[in-house]
C-alpha cells in the first residue's frame, strides 16, 4: 500500500420531501457530507457537543442558503446569520453553536465535521416558528427529526 489510499465507498444517501443528504466518508476523525435542499426548506439547527464535540466546514456548492448560528455557550442565544453563496468558499462553524440553514433557492451544500457522529451528542433545536419573521419567508419545509425537536429556549431560561 503506497501514501494514496483510496476510499472506494458508495455514498449512502437518504431521500425525502426535502431533497437528499449522503455521507459521503465517515470515520472516527471525520466525516464528509453534501446535500441538496429544495427552495424553502431547514435543515436544524443541530449541535454535537461533550462527550463528541463536532466542528463544521461548510460551504454552498450551488444556490444560496442563509446560514443561521447560535452559540450555546452565550446566556443571550441570539441567532446570527449570513447569506451564503458558491463564491463565499468554506466557512468554519466552531462545535459550540448549534448550526442549520434555509435554501432560499434549490441549494447543493457539503459538510466536513471532525470526528464522527454520535447520535447520544447531538441536539437538535427547532426554530421553525421564528424563520418567517427572521428570515421574511412564508414556507418553511422541515424534516419530521427538526419538526419534533423542542424550541430553542428563551434566553436566560434555565
Amino acid at each position: 500500500m503506497g501514501p494514496f489510499i483510496r476510499l472506494d465507498r458508495k455514498a449512502h444517501r437518504r431521500e425525502d420531501n426535502r431533497g437528499w443528504l449522503e455521507v459521503l466518508y465517515e470515520s472516527d476523525a471525520m466525516v464528509l457530507k453534501r446535500s441538496f435542499s429544495k427552495q424553502g426548506v431547514f435543515r436544524g439547527l443541530h449541535v454535537q457537543r461533550d462527550p463528541s464535540p463536532q466542528t463544521k466546514v461548510i460551504r454552498v456548492v450551488e444556490g444560496r442558503i442563509v446560514d443561521i448560528i447560535v452559540d450555546l455557550d452565550d446566556p443571550a442565544l441570539e441567532l446570527k446569520t449570513t447569506t451564503l453563496t458558491p463564491e463565499d468558499g468554506w466557512v468554519r462553524i466552531d462545535a459550540q453553536y448549534a448550526h442549520g440553514f434555509y435554501a432560499l433557492e434549490d441549494t447543493l451544500f457539503e459538510y466536513v465535521c471532525d470526528g464522527g457522529y454520535d447520535e447520544a451528542s447531538e441536539t437538535a433545536y427547532s426554530i421553525a416558528d421564528r424563520l418567517p419573521a427572521l428570515l421574511g419567508v412564508t414556507t418553511v419545509i422541515l424534516s419530521d427529526k427538526d419538526r419534533a425537536a423542542p424550541p430553542l429556549p428563551a434566553p436566560g431560561a434555565e
